[in-house]
């Protein structure tokens, strides 16, 4: 879509809106957004938890379309919003494949770094000592 605005066949696609409280002129997903991981994932292990909250400032999400091709490619869609979006996104054969629909950094503190920032942060580590 960001390359070709005509595409008939779009891996991202406008967010369903499901923010209900939205203000005007911003991003489609924007606010709060209750996300279900599942478990034995990446998320689920660094969250410690089935259930979170992020903050989403974004227009764009997968195309549900698509999601079982790039399941069967071995994609997994660690997280999910509660009308069933793919929210996280990882790789499990990867050393650290993990992609968000929300920016971890915006809700992270000096003193209090995002639980996803730490963990990148410990891989990249554990990788160069390895």
């Amino acid at each position: 879509m960001e390359q070709d605005p005509n595409t008939t066949t779009p891996l991202l696609i406008l967010a369903a809106c499901p923010v209900d409280s939205r203000p005007q002129g911003a991003p489609r997903l924007w606010g709060g957004l209750k996300i279900k991981i599942i478990p034995d994932s990446l998320a689920f292990h660094i969250y410690h938890s089935s259930r979170i909250e992020e903050t989403f400032t974004c227009n764009y999400e997968l195309n549900p379309v698509y999601r079982g091709t790039l399941e069967n490619t071995g994609l997994k869609v660690s997280g999910t919003s509660e009308d069933g979006g793919a929210r996280i996104i990882e790789l499990p054969d990867h050393r650290f494949f993990l992609a968000t629909g929300f920016v971890p950094q915006l809700s992270s503190e000096e003193t209090r770094p995002h639980p996803l920032i730490v963990a990148y942060l410990e891989a990249a580590i554990k990788q160069a000592r390895d």
